[in-house]
């Protein structure tokens, strides 16, 4: 059986990689594709995936992120047709329910994102939809192109991939000395918040903590490598989870799937995202595994580095064990 995975960033990298593993151990064969965003093909180069790149970022420009997202529609069906999957399965990824419906291919589809647009696109052509327990409120999952193909995994996204990663457990503390900053996702369709907003405290933040940027793109890159950062270090290439696990004292994310990874592994975490909240970062935060807190002081980020109150909610790694068979089953059976 040949299985076709399609990642569209850096995120879906992880949450396939222990799936993909598997199904090479059990001879399955794999035809993965690739939009060049953010650091998705870095990543891919990172685990040594064999792949093939099939467009690039859309930025937030209405007619281009059309024109491109038509244009990478186009190539992928003529590049797909020709390698002839049995099987589409996608974290994500918009195009793929789009193109596996036109060649006839049953096509599994999840997201986490309830404000993603694209997820009307992809619910419509998609054969199944799993998505986060957190996302099973009524009025999410009435939607039409739902109601008969929608199921639910217990946990987030996050949690299932590393629920296969038990190493990552084995930390020790005492070398944690680093505050991590992960950047709001500047070119994201879903994001309306404001750009640059935590650069004056991350300044401050340096006069007495390490800290290190990650940049999603090369323009935060370039913005963050300009000389009044010279007290940051910047990441200028990814940088594994083993690592950041290992020697973070705090990580605050301004949006995205770093932040909830970090939560779950059990590092103290803060969700400073601008927009509204993801309902999977309410579950998190509800759970303990969290903060979300969009307005936050160096004041307030002392006093959480210094407090003894964080939860170590380590059993919803539990739950993405049991999520990740699940989500198996489903693909092996689709």
């Amino acid at each position: 059986m040949k299985i076709w995975i399609d990642f569209c960033n850096t995120p879906q990298v992880s949450f396939w990689l222990p799936f993909i593993k598997e199904f090479q151990e059990e001879k399955y064969e794999l035809l993965l594709t690739c939009r060049d965003s953010s650091n998705t093909v870095a990543l891919l180069q990172l685990y040594g995936l064999d792949y093939t790149i099939i467009g690039k970022k859309t930025g937030k420009r209405k007619i281009r992120k059309t024109i491109l997202f038509i244009r990478r529609l186009l190539n992928l069906y003529l590049f797909v047709r020709k390698n002839k999957p049995d099987i589409a399965v996608s974290q994500s990824s918009f195009y793929q329910p789009i193109v596996s419906w036109l060649l006839g291919v049953n096509c599994l589809y999840t997201n986490d994102n309830e404000y993603a647009r694209g997820n009307i696109l992809a619910f419509i052509f998609a054969t199944k939809v799993i998505l986060p327990i957190a996302l099973s409120k009524k009025a999410f999952v009435d939607q039409w192109p739902l109601k008969s193909k929608v199921s639910f995994y217990p946990s987030v996204k996050e949690a299932i991939y590393l629920s296969q990663q038990p190493e990552l457990l084995k930390q020790n503390d005492s070398a944690r000395d680093v505050v991590y900053f992960r950047t709001e996702p500047w070119s994201a369709q879903y994001y309306k918040g404001p750009l640059n907003f935590f650069d004056q405290t991350l300044l401050s933040l340096a006069e007495q903590y390490k800290l290190v940027i990650l940049p999603r793109d090369k323009n935060q890159l370039a913005h963050y490598q300009q000389k009044k950062f010279n007290k940051l270090e910047v990441a200028t290439k990814p940088i594994t989870l083993n690592e950041i696990i290992s020697k973070c004292l705090l990580f605050i994310g301004a949006g995205g799937s770093m932040t909830r990874e970090l939560a779950v592994m059990g590092v103290p975490s803060m969700s400073i995202y601008q927009d509204n909240p993801l309902m999977v970062d309410k579950y998190l935060a509800d759970k303990g595994c969290m903060t979300i807190k969009p307005s936050v002081s160096v004041d307030e980020i002392n006093k959480t580095l210094q407090s003894d109150n964080h939860i170590n909610n380590l059993s919803i790694l539990d739950d993405g064990k049991k999520s990740y068979l699940l989500i198996k089953h489903l693909i092996t059976n689709l």
